[in-house]
C-alpha cells in the first residue's frame, strides 16, 4: 500500500509480472467508501438523526449508500479507462489501486471528525409526511453541513486526494499502456476533477 502511495511507477512494474487479482484493489476501494461514510457521520453526531431510526439506522443507509455509488463510480471509471488505454492497462486493479489516497483522506477525516463535530442550530426532522417541510429542514442541514469548518478542510483534502490519485493512475498507465498514458489520464482528470466540482459546490 506504502508503494503505490509513494512509488506507484515502481509498484505497478512489479504488478505487470503478476497474473491479475482484483481482490485487493477493490478492498481498497471498499475500504475507503466505508471509512468515508462512517467519518462523514461522526462528524454530524450533533446534528438531529435525519431518520426516525436514530444514528444507528442513519449510518446503515449512509453505508448502503456509499458503497452502492461508490462501487458504480469505479466500474464507470475504470470501463473508462479501459475503453481509452485498452486491455494492457489492467484498468480494474489500476483504478482501484488509485483509490488509495481516498483511504488515507479517510483515515484523516476520522479524527478530524471526531475532534471537530458540525454544529448547528437545527429543530428535529418534520413528519415525512409534510414533503415541503421536509425539503426545507434538508436544506437547512445540508447548508449547516457545507459552513461547517471541518467540511471546507475536508474539502481541500479531497482536492489532493484526487490529484494523488490522478498521479497514481497517471504512473500507472506510463508503465501498462505508455502510449496511452497522456490521453487516457486527461480525460479521467477532468471527468473526475468536473464531478469533484460538482459535489463540492
Amino acid at each position: 500500500m506504502l508503494e503505490v502511495l509513494t512509488q506507484p511507477v515502481r509498484f505497478f512494474e512489479s504488478l505487470r509480472g503478476r497474473k491479475p487479482d482484483l481482490l485487493p484493489p477493490l478492498l481498497v476501494v471498499v475500504a475507503a467508501l466505508a471509512l468515508s461514510a462512517i467519518a462523514s457521520q461522526v462528524s454530524a453526531r450533533l446534528l438531529p438523526a435525519v431518520f426516525p431510526g436514530g444514528a444507528g439506522l442513519q449510518l446503515a443507509f449512509a453505508l448502503a449508500g456509499a458503497l452502492v455509488f461508490g462501487l458504480i463510480l469505479w466500474a464507470v471509471g475504470a470501463g473508462l479507462l479501459r475503453l481509452l488505454a485498452g486491455a494492457g492497462s489492467r484498468a480494474w486493479e489500476l483504478y482501484g489501486w488509485a483509490s488509495a489516497p481516498v483511504l488515507v483522506l479517510a483515515l484523516v477525516s476520522l479524527p478530524l471528525a471526531a475532534l471537530m463535530p458540525v454544529t448547528g442550530d437545527l429543530p428535529p426532522p418534520p413528519a415525512l409526511t409534510d414533503a415541503e417541510a421536509l425539503q426545507q429542514w434538508q436544506r437547512e442541514y445540508e447548508g449547516v453541513i457545507a459552513a461547517a469548518p471541518v467540511t471546507r478542510v475536508q474539502q481541500g483534502l479531497s482536492l489532493v486526494a484526487a490529484l494523488w490519485s490522478l498521479w497514481i493512475v497517471y504512473s500507472g498507465l506510463r508503465v501498462l499502456a505508455p502510449a496511452r498514458a497522456l490521453l487516457a489520464t486527461g480525460v479521467v482528470a477532468a471527468l473526475s476533477l468536473g464531478l469533484l466540482a460538482w459535489s463540492l459546490r
